[in-house]
């Protein structure tokens, strides 16, 4: 499991606080807590200058654009950045750990399906009045109805301790539950009379105030005097703008914009030219493969989905398009490389054993299987099925990947096949063990259509692990679910993507995420 780092336990002990680890996490005797510290970690060793404006492009807008007229409200806002302007109970750095943001501490009880917060006092928004339990009440229970689909699976009620603490109560033992509480929906809003009208008003606690918002396209936000984390913000206003295709290039270039998140990294070099400096994170979201099988589809034959996922040449994909042929490529569950739980393939790629499959299956002479459909939401994603197209082609197996608008794209996946949909790529974001396996479990509606006995016992592993408190074990039953997918691959993850942001050399700490939406503002500044 993930440990501090010995600079990191310094840092914290020098705080006067503690933040535990996951393998710490699962001792239920043990309160986890911190002082948020997220911001000087950072800036050690710099001498950051106030003002400035940051005026950066976004490729890659919220899935929900679109769907209202009210930007303002965090699960419209303009690109799932949403730590410019509210703040949320937790927070997953870089290295996929937790810390604590808006928790002052977090307890598990000892079956750890009740978690207990209790909340930083004196944490104001942007209307100058204090965040309360009452807020954090009304915010969950708002995500629970629907906006967030972790904390609808996972919390069944909410309950007020005091004005600064809230319990949640579990549909069952969690030891990882802290991290959904982390997600982009999950903020703190005001609490409001009527709950149909919590977040419209865009008041968050965070590090920059909404001005104004033109819901599709930009919005601008000012600099919070008062926030609570006491170091930062730095810049006078925050401008994100969405820039899809050329219009990040050339946006950079012309100097409209000083960062561009999620470049395009086939435009690294025009980036690096125009005089970009680029940070890379770890990972970012995947591209997974959804095969159903609820109709008489020929992937219902395990045999014949094992020789689709042997045949693909991923790491042709990482050395063409993200220039990493040494990089992690996916594993066929929706885990990622940054997770220390992650268990690579046994076999990369096997052409030879992919063909041998397909002829026990009955198809000695080739397959030409469904067509596939996605939407572009990274720039790069069209450049990408070319790739796999020929590489499942030299094993005999024929797919077209059908590109299709994102406007709507949803719907139409929707549209047929019920209750399952078309096929289709998923857009995967990395997260924990427990969120990241359990999508693969038939439990879920979405893989329902997975069955038999290695099904069961996957579910069983997955949803046992999440309430074990012993860390060795929980590795194990991880890292053997992990295995089952590998051989049952009831979907295909391709993996090796990377979050970009491109920024001007003056222009400091703008950092991607693995977790894209987990990227931070407070920190950053402008050296004039």
């Amino acid at each position: 499991m993930t440990q501090l780092t010995r600079r990191r336990f310094l840092q914290q002990a020098t705080a006067g606080a503690t933040v535990l680890g996951l393998s710490h996490l699962l001792d239920p005797t043990k309160a986890f807590a911190s002082t948020p510290s997220i911001v000087s970690d950072m800036l050690a060793g710099q001498t950051p200058k106030t003002g400035g404006t940051l005026v950066y492009g976004q490729t890659y807008p919220n899935w929900a654009l679109g769907q209202s007229n009210r930007g303002a409200h965090p699960y419209y806002w303009l690109d799932l950045l949403t730590r410019s302007v509210w703040n949320t109970l937790t927070w997953v750095d870089e290295d996929f750990n937790l810390q604590l943001e808006l928790a002052r501490t977090l307890t598990a009880n000892d079956t750890m399906d009740v978690w207990d917060a209790t909340l930083h006092e004196g944490v104001m928004f942007h209307d100058g009045t204090e965040m309360t339990a009452d807020d954090v009440v009304a915010s969950m229970n708002l995500h629970m109805g629907g906006g967030v689909g972790l904390l609808r699976a996972n919390v069944a009620r909410t309950e007020k301790l005091g004005k600064y603490g809230v319990r949640f109560h579990l549909v069952q033992p969690n030891a990882e539950f802290p991290y959904a509480l982390a997600e982009y929906r999950a903020v703190v809003m005001k609490a409001k009379e009527n709950p149909d009208e919590i977040g419209y008003d865009g008041i968050g606690t965070g590090p920059f105030k909404l001005v104004e918002i033109d819901n599709a396209r930009q919005f601008r936000a000012v600099r919070n005097d008062a926030y609570w984390m006491g170091t930062g913000p730095f810049l006078d206003e925050v401008r994100g703008v969405i820039t899809p295709g050329n219009s990040a290039i050339n946006g950079f270039r012309s100097g409209q914009l000083n960062a561009v998140w999620n470049i395009d990294p086939g435009q690294i070099e025009q980036f690096e030219d125009a005089g970009a400096r680029i940070h890379a994170s770890a990972a970012g979201d995947q591209f997974y493969i959804n095969l159903p099988k609820n109709l008489n589809i020929p992937w219902n034959d395990q045999r014949i989905r094992k020789a689709m996922s042997l045949a693909i040449d991923r790491k042709k994909v990482n050395e063409i398009v993200y220039r990493d042929a040494s990089g992690w490529t996916g594993n066929d569950s929706h885990m990622s490389g940054v997770n220390p739980e992650f268990v690579a393939r046994p076999i990369e790629r096997d052409v030879k054993q992919a063909r041998a499959l397909l002829a026990e299956a009955g198809h000695p002479d080739g397959i030409k299987l469904p067509a596939i459909a996605f939407c572009p939401n990274f720039p790069e994603e069209p450049r990408i099925y070319p790739i796999v197209s020929e590489s499942l082609a030299e094993a005999g197996i024929e797919i077209v990947f059908e590109e299709r608008p994102c406007d709507g794209f949803s719907p139409y996946v929707d549209s047929v096949n019920a209750p399952f949909g078309r096929p289709h790529r998923n857009l995967v974001g990395p997260r924990n063990p427990f969120i990241n396996l359990s999508r693969a479990d038939f439990q879920r509606s979405e893989n329902a259509d997975w069955v038999g006995a290695s099904a069961e016992e996957y579910s069983r592993l997955v949803n046992t692990a999440v309430g074990e408190k012993d860390a060795s074990l929980r590795l194990k039953m991880y890292q053997d679910a992990q295995r089952i997918l590998q051989e049952e691959v009831p979907g295909i993850m391709l993996g090796g993507r990377r979050n970009m942001v491109a920024h001007a050399p003056n222009v400091k700490n703008a950092r991607s995420h693995s977790q894209n939406w987990s990227s931070r503002f407070e920190y950053i500044w402008i050296d004039s």
